[in-house]
């Protein structure tokens, strides 16, 4: 088998070294390539016991480079790194919302493409208690990617794929548009799952406000969470319906905590407002 040189541009942060870590381990796959330039990130790849590569050299060598900086900075920093790829290369971004900004640079002669984690599901059985108490992904917990292609060659994007897939120590890898995994996140698992997840958190703070045991409230709030989302996504065998009691909840909920127009989320031109906002929230759009 053929090594792939893989370099990954801020392998010293917090993603970088999420996605460094597991290929510095396929020695026999990869030739992998540190890039870093912040005195704690180099700290923190040399306390790996790993070392640091000159962007230079990394950058004529790499067949696939991991461009793990804030979405915030690929604007700026891809500007400066993508005219310095040799043609052919595969340019693989952490988070869709750049592209479907168009904030990141691109070339004609080289592929780029986007790869994000879905992290480990509770619906999925872990193999061990420690892939279980694995939130993440990639130390152990089983979990599954999404990736697209922005342009360029197919030949390319499949090494990037499986790059990606043993990056993140992925069991599949969905391929779909840029926009679709802009639509999964911010859409999907901020706007709305991490909205409302945040405002369950806030619930249990005022149970146990209210004289309520705080352990009672988490154990019995997750109960009926992951029993709901089993039995709305269809994981309960048979389908059973929710008592019409709780859908009469549902419906006041959509009242009282939800907006009555709240799935707008999903309109186009929302989509692009909030992520030019969150890339730019000194210049909110929404």
């Amino acid at each position: 088998m053929n090594e792939i040189s893989v370099a990954v541009i801020g392998a010293g942060g917090k993603m970088g070294t999420r996605t460094s870590r597991n290929l510095a381990k396929l020695t026999d796959k990869y030739n992998l390539m540190l890039v870093e330039n912040a005195p704690k990130g180099i700290e923190s790849i040399h306390e790996r016991g790993l070392e640091v590569t000159p962007i230079e050299e990394a950058i004529e060598k790499a067949e696939v480079v991991v461009f793990a900086v804030p979405d915030t900075l690929i604007e700026k920093l891809s500007a400066i790194y993508v005219p310095m790829l040799k043609p052919g290369t595969g340019f693989l971004i952490l988070d869709p919302a750049a592209a479907v900004a168009k904030e990141l640079s691109l070339r004609d002669d080289c592929t780029f493409g986007v790869a994000h984690p879905c992290h480990p599901s509770f619906l999925l059985e872990q193999d061990t208690p420690e892939a279980r108490a694995d939130r993440f992904g990639g130390d152990g917990g089983k979990q599954d990617i999404v990736m697209s292609k922005i342009c360029g060659e197919d030949n390319v994007f499949a090494k990037m794929q499986e790059t990606a897939r043993d990056m993140y120590a992925a069991e599949h890898a969905y391929v779909m548009t840029s926009e679709q995994i802009a639509f999964l996140e911010p859409t999907l698992v901020e706007l709305l799952g991490a909205t409302c997840l945040y405002a369950m958190a806030e619930t249990v703070d005022e149970a146990e406000r209210r004289g309520i045991n705080r352990d009672a409230a988490v154990s019995f709030l997750v109960g009926h969470i992951y029993n709901l989302t089993c039995n709305f996504l269809g994981y309960i065998p048979g389908k059973p319906p929710v008592s019409d009691a709780c859908k009469v909840a549902i419906g006041l909920g959509n009242r009282l905590v939800m907006r009555e127009d709240w799935k707008k989320i999903w309109d186009d031109d929302v989509l692009h407002k909030v992520i030019k906002t969150m890339l730019h929230p000194e210049q909110p759009q929404i």
